[in-house]
């Protein structure tokens, strides 16, 4: 499991013209790689909670991996990869 902090930076809903939800911050652990045709899921420790998106359609790397870029859809979400050892010990 990776840490990942997930920031929702696009929402299409049909029916409004404003997405009240793009802007917000997800984080907690990657339960496995983002995967073309799967929903990502990510475990967000501090609530117990987990957040299951609609099927991943694209998915962008930077050049060092710390930085994933996933297109669902219905959104898109910046992931920033953390470091596991930090994520235990906070």
């Amino acid at each position: 499991m990776l840490y990942v902090v997930a920031t929702k930076l696009r929402a299409r809903h049909p029916y409004r013209e404003r997405a009240e939800t793009a802007g917000r911050v997800f984080e907690g652990y990657l339960l496995y790689p983002p995967t073309v045709g799967r929903g990502l899921v990510i475990f967000r420790g501090n609530t117990g909670r987990r957040m299951v998106t609609t099927a991943v359609r694209r998915v962008l790397r930077s050049e060092n991996d710390d930085i994933v870029y996933v297109e669902t859809a219905n959104s898109v979400y910046r992931l920033a990869i953390g470091d596991e050892r930090l994520a235990a010990a906070g």
